[in-house]
C-alpha cells in the first residue's frame, strides 16, 4: 500500500515537472522602436511626413477610365495631429497604400508588433488593413519572406477611432534585409481612413 501510494506520488511530481517545463515563455519585447516619425509631425514636404511613402497599387484608370480612384494626403486639416489619409472608391482591381520601409538595423532573430490608430469614416466594402513585410532585398521586391496583416482577419469598415496592432509570428531570420510596414485601404471599399501614432517594436 505505502509502495503504490510512493510511486502515485513520484509519478504525479514527475507529470507536474515535465508539464511546467513544456509551457512556452511569452516573448517579451524590449519595446525599442523601429519606425521613423511613428506620429506623422515631421513635414518633408505638403505631399508626405518624412520617413514615409506611398502607392496606388495596381493602378489601371490609365487603361480603364471607369476604374475607381483614390487620393492619398498627408492630412494637415488639424495642424496639432497630422496623420496620413485615404479616401474614395476602389474597384476589385486597385488598391491604395501608405508604407515605411526600414533597412537598417534589423532586429534578427527578435520578434515585432505594429500598433496603429485608425480612424473610419463610412468605411464600406472590404475596408483597410495593415500589415508587416519581410524581405531578403533592402526594398519589397517579388514575395515576402515573412508576411502578417490584419486583412480578412480583423475588420476595418464602418465609422471609429481606435488603435489596432499584429505581431509577426516567428521571429526576423537571418536573411532579412527589410522590413515595410503597409497602412492600406484595400479594394472594393468606399470612404475615408486616417493612420496616426504608428509603432513598430521589438
Amino acid at each position: 500500500m505505502k509502495r503504490s501510494l510512493l510511486f502515485m506520488l513520484i509519478s504525479l511530481f514527475i507529470i507536474c515537472l515535465v508539464s511546467g517545463c513544456s509551457k512556452k515563455t511569452p516573448y517579451e519585447y524590449k519595446g525599442i522602436e523601429l519606425l521613423e516619425n511613428g506620429n506623422m509631425e515631421e513635414k518633408e514636404s505638403d505631399e508626405r511626413p518624412r520617413g514615409w511613402w506611398y502607392n496606388r497599387g495596381t493602378n489601371v484608370n490609365d487603361v480603364d477610365p471607369d476604374s475607381k480612384q483614390t487620393t492619398l494626403t498627408y492630412d494637415l486639416t488639424d495642424p496639432n495631429n497630422k496623420c496620413l489619409k485615404i479616401n474614395g472608391v476602389t474597384d476589385s482591381k486597385n488598391f491604395a497604400f501608405w508604407a515605411q520601409t526600414i533597412s537598417n538595423n534589423i532586429p534578427v532573430g527578435k520578434k515585432v508588433k505594429l500598433k496603429i490608430r485608425v480612424k473610419t469614416e463610412n468605411l464600406t466594402g472590404t475596408g483597410a488593413a495593415i500589415a508587416i513585410r519581410c524581405d531578403d532585398a533592402v526594398k519589397p521586391t517579388g514575395s515576402a519572406e515573412q508576411f502578417t496583416t490584419t486583412q480578412k482577419r480583423i475588420p476595418i469598415v464602418d465609422s471609429s477611432d481606435k488603435y489596432y496592432s499584429i505581431e509577426l509570428n516567428e521571429r526576423i531570420r537571418a536573411d532579412i534585409k527589410s522590413i515595410t510596414v503597409y497602412l492600406l485601404f484595400l479594394g472594393n471599399t468606399s470612404g475615408t481612413v486616417y493612420f496616426d501614432d504608428a509603432s513598430l517594436i521589438y
